[in-house]
């Protein structure tokens, strides 16, 4: 994928959000006009859009979790969020990754080389061997989970539910390398794969959305937990996922 690819890609999320002024809508408007594969392409974004909202009925918003809401504000505080104004972390600390919110949460940089998502990616591509390896055939199975998860990440977690999005978790690694971390890893109806990579923090608060590599990528850290988020997907769609990560990984 190309470099001005990449950057169509992310105009296009934000021309399908409504985010794009007049001459910006434009100049994407003619581009999609020119480009069949284009114009499909913004019908098939559109449509996931579609679904998500009605899946949703109408709410695209969901609260964050006491403890992270008051994590996000003591953060606020405390430093100066790179690509996000104060506005956006007052929005963050009472709605989550609601439509309108796609360009504050958007991370324009890649992350370096030793970060959590280099790690995660390393975990869905199959380059770092799990310790242990479970199949996961029913919700009982993965609940079975939660207290293992907890006492290796010393913190109250759980494995949350995504069946809201189509998403049905089918398989749980744990690692010992570099850090205690599971990765759970979620399917759809179309075999999409959804991981969500959780270990012990890195380092500071940090809340970032943005593509690479071809996958939509979001990722949470507080003093508690950090979590990597992964997967083929619309920005729409991730930010519902997310949202729903959120409210489902705390005990």
């Amino acid at each position: 994928m190309t470099r001005r690819t990449e950057m169509l890609n992310d105009e296009l999320h934000a021309y399908i959000d409504g985010e794009l002024d007049g001459e910006e809508r434009a100049a994407v408007e003619a581009a999609v006009a020119a480009d069949p594969a284009l114009d499909e392409t913004v019908t098939l974004y559109r449509a996931d859009m579609a679904k998500i909202a009605s899946i949703y009925g109408g709410d695209l918003s969901e609260p964050l979790p006491r403890r992270w809401i008051a994590t996000i504000e003591n953060s606020a505080r405390r430093t100066t969020w790179r690509n996000v104004g104060l506005s956006a972390v007052a929005m963050a600390a009472t709605v989550v990754l609601v439509f309108g919110l796609t360009t504050a949460l958007r991370q324009s940089t890649a992350p370096g080389k030793g970060d959590i998502v280099a790690e995660a990616l390393a975990v869905r591509n199959n380059e770092v061997g799990p310790r242990t390896v479970i199949s996961v055939r029913s919700v009982a199975e993965a609940q079975a989970q939660n207290g293992a998860m907890t006492k290796s990440l010393a913190a109250r977690v759980k494995v949350p539910d995504l069946s809201r999005m189509g998403y049905r978790l089918v398989g749980i690694e744990s690692f010992d390398s570099p850090a205690h971390a599971y990765e759970l890893i979620y399917r759809d109806a179309d075999a999409r794969v959804f991981t969500l990579y959780m270990r012990r923090p890195l380092g500071k608060v940090r809340f970032d959305q943005f593509a690479e590599k071809g996958l939509r990528i979001c990722v949470w850290q507080d003093e508690q937990v950090a979590m990597v988020m992964a997967g083929k997907m619309p920005v729409a769609e991730m930010q519902h996922l997310a949202s729903l990560v959120y409210n489902g990984v705390e005990l």
